[in-house]
């Protein structure tokens, strides 16, 4: 069926009757005249008067045609297709250009993206755009609907429309092409314009439509009666993938966790792998990269529509690495962004300490360092910890360089000289001292002896219960406050956190209330088990019982293992952090600047610097937006000091596993969801998306007016 955009110069053909009358008027016979003398002319010309009015016929026909080709030009006739019927204006139509601008529409198929490919179409249909059509345009990205500024009203800058299309990058985001459809036709709604459509191009994944949401509609004019409904407007959605199946690998997680069969610093990364096409792949490579370098590698099949894991495992340097899981890729086409995933573990170091035995004995049961040894040993701690063993008067006389913890058990007040090596170990070079009492030490001898090096003075050895006498488990002393956030116990779990509070402390010392110490832990008669101070660059922690059966049953417990290891750690500075948490692109990551420090700058995956946004209760910390996929970096500083990079502060940003799943949603269901083939239908291109109100003919009928108007031309010359 034929419908025209201007009607109104239909009233055009009227003028077809000029030519007519025209030629009737030249056409009258005047009364014939009897004059013998032009008898003989006349019958010499009737064969050349049939050869005039043919002419005549023919000139007669084309000035009419000329008059109807421009009349039916003007008013813009289209072939309607079947059934859109009851969708269409019969007028200009306000028209919103919608443009994918997720990260699918990176996906590669030769030498162009499907992006690239919409962006085109998206110009050629801003081109066949009428004079009196206004139009808008939308880049649809990001959980919030259109990148940028969002979608405006309709206009008639047609310049500025193509700018933005021309400017137009696809970004990592994910996106909710139905939110923008409901977005496109609200800003439809501030268009006075009859006629309403929408033009949107993309990928038709099926994870940015929502099938059960409602059909965009424009709400009704703002001089609408009380109860309008809103106007269901034209949807085209223009397949950037021409109805292509888009098969895609990607790697969508990737977990980093340490490896005990690799000794210590040995580390595994598990990455799960899916396959969105509709053929299993097989044999597809992996590989693990630390910086440049690729340490490990392997194979994995993956099922069609299914995901796999691949388990690939190295020895990494101590400190923060930087890590990636890629795949590598063979065909020509495909999604090259979501080939890898980056990670950023945080490897502990090597931890070197002296263990200072105050009371050794031939029965190893009953040495005071039997437990602590058991619970650094090479087998229990990975590896990581190397601890040799001294009595007191060796280690007097031991050089302390190149320890990073020294740990005092149940030893006798110190000479002064080795109190002082202790002190400038910890405060210059940030070494770390425990120290466990017992039999052997004075309250005041200590006192006297360490001075401002412990974190607070002993006042008295506390005997709860003697140990092995009846009902001394019932009278012994309980763990009660534990600071369970403290990394000398986040290792706990709430169902291991029993087996800490039960241990049993027999003979404890209290502490005079001096001092500007932090109680960890504390006994449930208030009295601290476990308090630490700052000493310069390094720390002191003092457990108020011993570190053997003497004192307390601890450390026979299970708990006594994980807390010294810990406290090893901590105390050398070589905690094992927790790893940090990915974040998604396009969300906003808080990083909490250390103490006494604040956050200056943050660098993004191509080192670009990120703009900062502070809240006033925390100005120190900073929060940045996720534009891309990759690691990120932040420089802290205390004021008025250059700021240096703080490595724990270290992450990566990750992409919507969602965004790999190219499977296509299914084209019936869609337009049921946008109100029925009446008012929605799919195009392979921006020429059929201007089918959206018929097949243009208005064209080809300027081409047959100019064809008139060249013919009559040359008759008339003859």
């Amino acid at each position: 069926m034929f419908q025209f955009a201007h009607p109104a110069y239909l009233w055009g053909l009227f003028a077809i009757a000029l030519p007519i009358l025209v030629h009737l008027f030249n056409q009258r016979r005047p009364r014939p005249l009897s004059f013998g003398a032009i008898e003989f002319v006349l019958r010499s010309q009737r064969q050349r008067a049939r050869r005039l009015r043919l002419r005549q016929i023919v000139l007669l026909a084309l000035r009419c045609l000329l008059i109807a080709a421009v009349a039916l030009a003007l008013a813009r006739p289209s072939l309607r297709p079947r059934g859109v019927q009851a969708a269409q204006a019969t007028g200009p139509q306000a028209t919103a250009l919608v443009l994918d601008a997720s990260l699918s529409m990176r996906y590669r198929i030769g030498s162009r993206t499907l992006f690239e490919k919409a962006r085109s179409e998206a110009l050629a249909a801003l081109d066949r755009l009428g004079p009196d059509e206004p139009a808008t345009v939308g880049l649809c990205a990001g959980s919030s609907g259109f990148a940028g500024a969002g979608m405006a009203a309709p206009s008639f800058d047609r310049l500025a429309a193509r700018r933005l299309l021309q400017s137009a990058q696809p970004t990592y985001l994910s996106s909710d092409m139905t939110g923008c459809l409901a977005a496109a036709a609200k800003a439809l709604g501030d268009s006075p314009v009859a006629g309403k459509r929408i033009i949107a191009f993309s990928d038709l994944a099926a994870h940015s439509i929502r099938l059960d949401a409602p059909p965009p509609l424009v709400p009704p004019p703002p001089n609408a009666p009380p109860g309008a409904q809103g106007i269901r407007p034209n949807v085209v959605l223009v397949d950037a993938a021409r109805g292509s199946e888009l098969p895609n690998a990607a790697v969508v997680a990737t977990a980093v966790r340490p490896s005990g069969s690799l000794g210590p610093r040995g580390y595994e990364a598990v990455a799960t792998i899916a396959n969105s096409g509709t053929q299993p792949v097989s044999g597809l490579q992996v590989s693990l990269k630390i910086g440049p370098n690729i340490v490990a590698k392997g194979f994995v099949d993956v099922p069609a529509h299914g995901t796999a894991k691949k388990t690939l495992a190295a020895v990494l340097p101590a400190g923060v690495v930087s890590g990636r899981v890629e795949l590598a890729r063979v065909d020509a086409q495909g999604l090259d962004e979501d080939d890898g995933e980056d990670f950023v573990v945080h490897v502990p170091r090597d931890v070197k300490a002296l263990i200072v035995d105050g009371a050794p004995s031939s029965l190893r049961s009953r040495d005071e360092a039997f437990f602590v040894e058991a619970a650094l040993a090479p087998a229990r701690t990975g590896g990581r910890i190397h601890a040799q063993t001294l009595d007191a008067d060796a280690a007097a006389n031991a050089s302390l360089d190149g320890y990073d913890v020294v740990l005092l058990l149940n030893v006798a007040a110190p000479q002064r000289a080795f109190v002082e090596k202790l002190r400038q170990a910890a405060s210059q070079r940030g070494m770390g001292i425990f120290l466990a009492l017992g039999d052997h030490v004075d309250p005041d001898a200590y006192n006297a002896a360490f001075g401002d090096l412990l974190p607070r003075p002993l006042h008295l050895i506390k005997t709860a219960a003697e140990p092995g006498a009846q009902g001394s488990e019932e009278h012994a002393a309980r763990f009660g406050v534990i600071e369970w956030a403290h990394p000398l116990f986040r290792v706990f779990g709430p169902a291991e956190r029993e087996g800490l509070e039960s241990a049993r402390t027999f003979r404890y010392a209290l502490l005079k209330p001096e001092g500007q110490a932090h109680t960890l832990a504390s006994y449930d008669d208030g009295a601290p088990a476990l308090i630490e101070k700052r000493l310069g660059a390094g720390r002191v922690l003092l457990y108020t019982s011993s570190a053997s059966r003497t004192w307390t049953d601890w450390p026979i417990r299970v708990s006594f293992l994980p807390v010294l290891q810990q406290a090893v750690s901590w105390l050398a500075d070589a905690i094992e952090q927790r790893q940090p948490t990915p974040a998604l692109v396009g969300e906003e990551r808080t990083l909490a600047a250390p103490s006494g420090t604040r956050v200056e700058k943050v660098l993004g995956p191509a080192g670009e610097a990120l703009q900062l946004r502070r809240e006033t209760a925390h100005p120190d910390d900073a929060t940045v937006a996720l534009p891309a996929p990759g690691h990120y970096r932040a420089l802290v500083a205390p004021p008025g000091v250059q700021p240096r990079e703080e490595p724990t502060l270290a992450f990566v940003a990750t992409l919507d596993p969602r965004e790999s799943d190219l499977r296509r949603v299914d084209e019936a269901e869609l337009k049921a969801q946008l109100g029925g083939s009446g008012s929605a239908r799919v195009a392979a291109s921006a020429a059929a998306a201007e089918g959206a109100h018929g097949t243009p003919l208005w064209s080809g009928l300027l081409l047959l007016g100019a064809l008139a108007l060249l013919g009559e031309g040359a008759l008339t010359r003859r």
